[in-house]
């Protein structure tokens, strides 16, 4: 399903699909491998004394899961072949808790080009369920 075509003006807005960032998936991915004795290891991202003494009020998920969502975002704007042309640039601003509900959003910020292809910057950004920005940043991508 890709919706940025050369026909696509600045100023467009798109968002991906809501996604709820369970506690499961969280240890999942910062727990360390399942057969190690121990699991889930002990750090920031499963551990709430341990992420309390790092400074943090709560366990935080680990951001490279949420970009993934705007991974997503722009493989559904410009195709698979983003993956090969497309870049990105993000910061997390933010800590996501279990629970949270994050939506991917990309505002098309210019277009360069006209003839065979053209290529989109775009401003991009997750935010949860209250609105606030917890990744923000930019990507290119090619139509």
């Amino acid at each position: 399903m890709v919706i940025v075509t050369k026909d696509t003006k600045e100023g467009q807005q798109f968002s991906g699909r809501p996604r709820r960032l369970s506690w499961e998936r969280i240890w999942t991915f910062s727990g360390g491998p399942f057969s190690k004795a121990g699991w889930p290891k002990s750090n920031v991202h499963t551990d709430l004394e341990f992420a309390k003494e790092s400074g943090l009020p709560s366990v935080a998920a680990s951001g490279t899961q949420y970009q993934g969502y705007v991974v997503q975002l722009m493989i559904d704007l410009f195709g698979v072949e983003w993956l090969s042309h497309g870049t990105m640039d993000v910061k997390f601003i933010g800590i996501v808790d279990a629970g949270d509900i994050l939506v991917s959003k990309a505002v098309v910020k210019s277009k360069e080009g006209e003839d065979s292809a053209a290529k989109f910057t775009m401003e991009v950004w997750v935010e949860n369920q209250r609105g606030e920005k917890v990744l923000v940043g930019s990507t290119t991508g090619i139509r």
